[in-house]
């Protein structure tokens, strides 16, 4: 009987990859309205914010830290910045997505060991 191959541990201080992408939620997400008051708009993406502590160039933030919005509010928010887009339209983009994430179906996302740092 042959052994099957014995796996490598990653050297120490080296941490395995933090799955950045839940589907499951973010068509949960995408299925709520934009998130600006009174908009109507019938279409919405899923829209990632961005700070210096989750994203650098080239990279994507963790899916705990979206929400809905818009093609033409994400635009927006991407080019004046989280922050300045929830002074203009006075919501707080990273407490509804900390209540999008606490509220997610996926609980794999919210109960996932290594988010316990990001919440």
């Amino acid at each position: 009987m042959r052994l099957p191959e014995r796996r490598q541990r990653p050297p120490m201080g080296v941490r395995a990859p933090l799955q950045k992408i839940w589907p499951r939620h973010r068509r949960w997400v995408k299925s709520h309205g934009c998130c600006v008051p009174d908009c109507r708009a019938l279409s919405v993406d899923f829209a990632h914010l961005r700070s210096a502590a989750n994203a650098g160039k080239g990279q994507r933030p963790h899916d705990i830290f979206g929400v809905s919005l818009c093609r033409l509010h994400h635009d927006e928010q991407h080019r004046i910045g989280a922050e300045a887009f929830g002074d203009r339209y006075g919501i707080d983009l990273w407490s509804l997505a900390a209540e999008f994430a606490r509220r997610s179906p996926d609980w794999e996302m919210r109960t996932s060991p290594s988010l316990v740092s990001l919440s």
